[in-house]
């Protein structure tokens, strides 16, 4: 239906408040939502985004459950990781650090080394999706059940059975999943495809590919394709499949090149900068857009040669503009070879017009503007986001039938019409609860059709949704939607937070997916806790019913209720960083976080107080902006601050309005410290990492930071961007990198050799690692969701005698004494250990065993709290959770 005119505007706007708060405040939605409703039903819930059609009452709070600045997380991450030396972010160096992974894993393999005991458990989530930018139905399935799916973040995916209710998928490529796949297609009547990587939307640096690449075989193993290694190839945007010659072509930021053997070799056929869209017309004729971030035009050939294209904007009576405008979505109708649709962006990053040709490009006319009002004429549906979000597509048998998708789906179903009297619906909304079968995710980036016009599948930011109805109407009740997420794990955490004493609840941040809440084991769904970006968000350790999340820049949310409701503390919307570096220390209740360039925010009493607790701390002249704290486990009222001048920072006193601050390291110029573990046993032990490309990256420290040496030893020249420090083995570590997770035996300098995991988080991003109390370690990657071990750190420490010796301990909690029972007779000596929540060993004592049980008194003075209780006896070693009380 058509929401502009749909009636009772005040009450529709009463009901969009009511859904907008449940939203904003993470209260879960009815899950009895009727499947089919009422035209009037539905206005109801769409208008939920009347305001940004109309703009009636101006900014909403609730607009922080949208993430709307994509290029500020990728402008940030692009300075965190750029190569200080070139001033670029060479990805194309992770070619040789996946070569170097796959060496290391055959060595592990054929060894038995360590890692082959180091088992991962994917945590998902299940049903949350990240960014999909493109979308293939495989031509060799007649069923059309076959979909791939390109993730920014998450590399390849496939389902052969995707238009069941229950979908299920499969990561395809193991480096692919590194890569930002941004175009996907198959050479017709042939088991070659081809993908092409490099998210090049932006005008930063972007999300750089690898070229290129090839599978001969359907789709079951892929290569890169060597002619495409190279700078020419960073950025692909779109590609295109010959369905006669075979000729393959890729639109790029340097121009369209065309290979007309396979991949083998490639020619610039049309040299316009910054190429967006390649389609091909039903009579094969070819039209291409390029101008992103800057004018150029529509581009038409026949035969695709240099020198044998058109540009159509100067044509004279074209009726396309020549100037004022960048991006150019392209849409050709598969049914009528006259008809090409083009959407464009104007200077502003927001819709210039829609046009429509009927005579194959020769003239264009501007139609009706998806989403206007009479009020609001200039109505926006892309966000001022046309960068970024920008898709159209016709159906296979209906040129008339035109979808676009920018922040939320339009579609008119009369585009033959006079062009400005096409009328336009708007078919779904980001806002709505996730049950709505009109809830489709924001900022979408692909639409392709099935065999027939009712079948649709679109691609965005939270993954990818289908449509059985696309063309009906059902009287206003169609079309509808549905997520096809299940099982696609492509969700892109920036960080994690792990629940003291429940071994399934976690929290973890994720880009434009808010902060997701984890309750179950193994794979599994999650639940919303907050929307928007989520960023870095911390579980109190000694009273985990506060919990934290945050937004961009400084502002929190706080729970009170173990993450039941949490409650808004805008510090700050402008100052700190997009995905705001910080900590939290559970001890003092205090969030100390990025406040800009020589300073920090201290967040006192952060359980019960609001902003007035959260003021600006010193760091002093020339010290750079903090890029990452770590709360120090031992030393009360100390943190530690890397900054993107490559310091390291001491600051002692850290809440008081005093701070004493101590320059630890000064790293290399143009450097960013990404991660600073402290040694939970011995707070003089530091290892130090750092993000760039193209600088050392791993640092140790065995006195206090006063001298460092690198141990970046055998590590690929990548960005590092966490490390923990084996509680039960100072010289053990492990580090999250851009091609996943890494581990050492022994920090040894120069000599000091890395091995990559052999399952788990495999060659994709991660972001942070954090441990539990009990060993658990968790990963947060950026594209392949949560991972966890309960080996920690090595196999070794497994192999070592870790067992089920412990039955039971009691009392549990336990005041000045803990028995406990063991599962068979033990003589002679144990040794009995306690270690708190950080890891750090609090007790050691041995003691004598008699037969089945093993009782120690435990120290005076000790907190109230979560204790880890641990027993060796010979080649043994056990573990039991306790409560001291």
């Amino acid at each position: 239906m058509n929401f502009s005119t749909s009636p009772k505007k005040a009450l529709l706007w009463l009901a969009s408040l009511v859904v907008v708060f449940a939203a904003y405040f993470g209260l879960h939605r009815s899950s009895t939502l009727p499947d089919t409703m009422t035209p009037e039903a539905r206005a109801k819930l769409v208008q939920v985004s009347e305001k940004e059609r109309e703009g009636e009452e101006g900014e909403y709070e609730e607009e922080e459950d949208k993430a709307d600045r994509p290029d500020l997380a990728l402008e940030q991450d692009a300075e965190l990781t750029r190569d200080p030396n070139t001033l670029t972010v060479p990805r194309e160096r992770l070619v040789a650090a996946f070569a170097y992974n796959e060496a290391q894993r055959a060595q592990a393999r054929l060894s038995g080394g360590m890692l082959s005991a180091a088992s991962w458990v994917e945590r998902g989530p299940t049903n949350v999706g990240g960014r999909i930018r493109s979308l293939l139905l495989d031509p060799a399935d007649a069923t059309g059940n076959t979909l791939w799916a390109g993730a920014v973040g998450g590399g390849l995916w496939k389902s052969t059975n995707a238009m069941s209710t229950t979908p299920s998928w499969t990561n395809v490529n193991g480096f692919l999943s590194n890569l930002a796949v941004t175009a996907i297609v198959a050479d017709p009547g042939t088991a070659t495809r081809y993908c092409g990587t490099g998210e090049g939307f932006f005008n930063a640096d972007a999300i750089q590919g690898a070229g290129v690449w090839k599978s001969t075989d359907g789709g079951a193993t892929w290569s890169q394709l060597a002619a495409t290694n190279n700078s020419n190839f960073y950025y692909i945007q779109k590609m295109a499949v010959h369905p006669v010659t075979h000729d393959v072509y890729a639109a790029t930021r340097t121009g369209l090149y065309r290979s007309q053997n396979g991949g083998g070799s490639w020619t610039l056929v049309l040299a316009s900068s910054r190429v967006t869209d390649i389609e091909l017309a039903a009579d094969n004729t070819l039209f291409v857009s390029a101008g992103l971030s800057a004018a150029d035009g529509i581009y038409r050939s026949t035969r695709g040669d240099l020198g044998s294209w058109t540009k159509l904007n100067t044509l004279a009576g074209s009726g396309l503009p020549t100037s004022g405008y960048e991006r150019i979505e392209l849409s050709c109708a598969p049914s009528d070879a006259n008809r090409v649709y083009a959407v464009f962006e104007n200077t502003s990053n927001g819709l210039l017009n829609v046009y429509r040709s009927m005579d194959k490009g020769t003239t264009w006319e501007v139609t009706s503007r998806p989403g206007a009002t009479a009020t609001n004429p200039t109505f926006d549906f892309t966000n001022g986001q046309a960068w970024y979000n920008l898709i159209s597509a016709v159906a296979p048998t209906d040129p008339d039938l035109l979808y676009v998708g920018g922040l939320d789906i339009y579609r008119t179903k009369n585009a033959d019409t006079l062009a400005a009297s096409i009328t336009w619906e708007k078919e779904t909304g980001w806002s709505l609860p996730t049950t709505s079968p009109y809830y489709v995710h924001a900022d979408n980036h692909a639409i392709i059709f099935g065999a027939t016009n009712d079948i649709a599948f679109f691609g965005n930011d939270g993954g990818v949704f289908l449509s059985r109805d696309a063309s009906q109407t059902n009287g206003g009740n169609s079309p509808t939607f549905s997520s096809l997420n299940r099982g696609l794990n492509v969700t892109q955490f920036y960080a994690v937070a792990a629940h003291p004493t429940n071994p399934n609840y976690y929290l973890a941040g994720a880009q434009d997916n808010g902060t997701q809440k984890f309750t179950t084991a193994g794979l599994g769904t999650t639940t919303v806790a907050t929307g928007g970006d989520g960023g870095f968000c911390f579980i109190d350790q000694l009273n985990p019913s506060y919990q934290f999340t945050s937004y961009v820049y400084n502002q929190y949310r706080r729970s009170s209720n173990g993450g039941a409701s949490f409650a808004t503390i805008n510090i700050s919307s402008t100052v700190g960083q997009f995905i705001n570096s910080c900590d939290y220390d559970s001890k003092l209740k205090t969030l100390y976080a990025s406040y800009g360039s020589g300073t920090y925010l201290a967040w006192l009493n952060a359980h019960t107080s609001g902003t007035a607790n959260a003021t600006p701390r010193s760091l002093g002249t020339g010290t750079g902006t903090p890029t990452h704290f770590t709360v120090s486990k031992t030393v009360r009222n100390r943190v530690y601050i890397g900054t993107n001048s490559g310091r390291i920072l001491r600051v002692d006193s850290a809440s008081t309005t005093s701070p004493i601050v101590s320059t630890l390291r000064i790293g290399s110029s143009g450097t960013s410290v990404s991660c600073i573990a402290v040694d939970p046993n011995d707070e003089t032990h530091l290892l130090a990492t750092y993000s760039n490309y193209g600088t050392a990256s791993v640092f140790e420290s065995i006195d206090a930071g006063v001298t460092w040496t690198n141990v970046e030893g055998s590590l690929p020249d990548m960005p590092v961007r966490w490390a923990l420090i084996d509680p039960s083995n100072r010289r053990r570590a492990m580090l999250a990198t851009e091609m996943g997770v890494y581990t050492t035996e022994q920090l040894d300098g120069s000599g000091t050799s890395w091995t990559p995991a052999n399952n788990g988080p495999v060659n994709v991003r991660v972001d942070m690692l954090r441990m539990r109390p009990d060993g658990m370690v968790v990963a947060a990657t950026h594209g392949r969701g949560l991972f966890t071990t309960d080996v920690v750190l090595s196999a070794k420490k497994a192999s070592a005698g870790a067992s089920n010796l412990i039955s039971n301990a009691y009392p549990n909690p336990f005041d000045q004494q803990v028995t406990m029972e063991l599962a068979r007779p033990v003589s002679g000596r144990v040794q009995v250990s306690l270690l708190d929540v950080s890891g750090r060993q609090v007790m050691s004592t041995a003691v004598a065993a008699s037969g089945r049980s093993v009782t120690v008194a435990t120290p005076a003075g000790l907190a109230a709290g979560v204790y880890i209780l641990k027993v060796q006896a010979g080649k043994e070693t056990a573990t039991k959770r306790v409560l001291h009380k």
